[in-house]
């Protein structure tokens, strides 16, 4: 799980990167790509956690549907920067677009980045079941 967490923080903190220093459409997209990348990775960090060795078919379900949600919700923030109709190579409008890409990347990639740091290197067990061999 320890790789797992540096992966979800260096993806996250590599879209925070690409959002500060890109000025095109090219950056941009990367930036939000990293950040449906670096949220979906650390919700599945998150059921993993909440799992430890059993594998309930609930929770893959809901970790299908954040992979959809997350997904979804960068193809929307693509679809309103206008990245799909415009060149990649071309210069973006800093003040109107930057400012719907930036709140949704800075949001969505400190709460990924939180929750890989608050997480437990180890999941949840319970060792305790009573046989005790201590002498």
């Amino acid at each position: 799980m320890l790789k797992l967490k540096l992966a979800v923080a260096s993806i996250a903190l590599t879209g925070l990167v690409l959002l500060l220093m890109g000025s095109t459409y090219l950056t941009t997209s990367c930036s939000i790509i990293c950040t449906a990348a670096a949220l979906s990775l650390s919700l599945h960090l998150v059921f993993r956690w909440f799992t430890g060795e059993q594998h309930d078919y609930l929770l893959w379900l809901f970790l299908a549907a954040a992979y959809i949600i997350s997904g979804s919700m960068a193809i929307s923030v693509l679809q309103d920067v206008g990245a799909v109709d415009t060149a990649l190579s071309a210069v973006i409008d800093p003040v109107q677009k930057i400012e719907t890409v930036g709140y949704y990347t800075s949001s969505l990639n400190s709460i990924a980045i939180l929750l890989a740091v608050i997480i437990p290197s180890s999941p949840t067990r319970d060792d305790d079941d009573g046989d005790s061999d201590e002498g």
